[in-house]
């Protein structure tokens, strides 16, 4: 969540999650835990991906393309806070 306020601030956290929520009871985007073994302090431990329906039902309705552009408009940040660049390596869940 800190990125999204980091690069669109005018949301509140509330309003995310509301939208997040949604998304997971329409079955397109699923939260997935970091093992308690594979925490660590000061780096984030909750994930949201895309469950396989959720990509088959954007792939079908061709709204992949977003995902693609905002990963190159997020690559393309020059003078991201150190939090954010540390949120960027923290470690993920490989499996959900």
């Amino acid at each position: 969540m800190y990125e999204l306020e980091q690069l669109k601030p005018s949301v509140s956290e509330a309003t995310v999650y509301k939208h997040i929520q949604k998304l997971i009871d329409a079955g397109i985007v699923e939260e997935v835990i970091l093992p308690d073994g594979e925490r660590r302090q000061g780096y984030p431990w909750k994930f949201y991906g895309l469950t396989d329906e959720g990509r088959a039902f954007l792939e079908e309705h061709n709204l992949l393309a977003a995902e693609e552009t905002l990963q190159r408009i997020y690559e393309t940040i020059a003078d991201k806070p150190a939090k954010m660049v540390k949120y960027e390596n923290a470690p993920r869940p490989t499996t959900r």
